[in-house]
């Protein structure tokens, strides 16, 4: 399981999320090949829930100080 989270109101990333992991599951970028992404730090978020997409998984946790958003 990978060691990041995803905001419940935003498409926010915990700022020390992998952007590799967290580009791949938000559909950016595919493992094999990789790829560029563009990201913005924010103040983080109250809450993060855990979900399964591209086949990577992210954890629910409470409260964080940063965090990120990818810019499209």
């Amino acid at each position: 399981m990978s060691r990041f989270c995803v905001s419940q109101t935003s498409k926010d990333f915990r700022d020390d999320s992998s952007i590799c992991n967290a580009a791949v599951h938000a559909g950016l970028i595919i493992t094999r090949n990789g790829g560029q992404v563009r990201i913005r730090i924010r103040s983080g978020a109250g809450s993060y829930y855990g979900t399964i997409r591209n086949g990577v998984n992210s954890r629910n946790y409470g409260s964080w100080g940063g965090s990120f958003i990818f810019l499209r």
